[in-house]
């Protein structure tokens, strides 16, 4: 694996190339079972993958909608600018800065407070995607309580098309990994 895909990448990246939409599984089958583990509920068209995370939704939010949250679990540099066309920038680099053309670029397209948020990647590192590949892919994060100290993550992706094929299996795998350092993460921090 070229050495840009690090924890950055895999978290930043899977989150907007990962999924979106509706899946053709029963409300009662996308329920994960097991606190912590990551499940896939679909993978394709629409890759679909969920946890179940002990700890407040407002917790796993802003893990993933301020810098310091989201620098905690998912890369060492993380500017998050949590609006309507906002972006979340991050990088692997500990001296990334800013601007950088190596930087992973996230628009955030909408959000629900504690419930959604819809994202598209605008930048990648170089020779990652091409451009088009990029613009036809759209990442949903759902939030939800399922009790005052269990959220459910689902991250779903559109866009996929049947040539996409090594890119959904290595975001499938991507997202699994994001998810359970998120989960870990937050187990660590409700611990302390």
């Amino acid at each position: 694996m070229p050495k840009f895909f690090s924890r950055t990448v895999m978290a930043g990246l899977s989150l907007v190339l990962a999924a979106c939409g509706q899946s053709s599984i029963s409300p009662s089958a996308a329920t994960p079972e097991t606190t912590g583990e990551v499940q896939t509920l679909s993978e394709f068209p629409i890759p679909t993958q969920a946890i179940a995370i002990a700890a407040p939704v407002e917790d796993v939010w802003a893990a993933f909608t301020t810098s310091e949250g989201y620098q905690a679990w998912a890369s060492p540099f993380a500017v998050i600018d949590l609006r309507v066309n906002g972006t979340i920038e991050a990088s692997y680099a500990d001296d990334a800065t800013v601007g950088d053309p190596a930087n992973i670029v996230i628009s955030i397209l909408a959000y629900l407070p504690e419930q959604l948020l819809v994202l598209k990647t605008i930048q990648a590192p170089p020779d990652f995607a091409s451009q088009d590949v990029l613009d036809r892919l759209v990442s949903v994060v759902e939030f939800e309580s399922l009790e005052p100290n269990l959220t459910r993550v689902t991250i779903s992706g559109v866009g996929y098309t049947d040539e996409d094929s090594p890119m959904r299996e290595f975001f499938l795998q991507a997202n699994a990994w994001s998810l359970g350092q998120l989960n870990a993460h937050l187990t660590e921090a409700a611990s302390e």
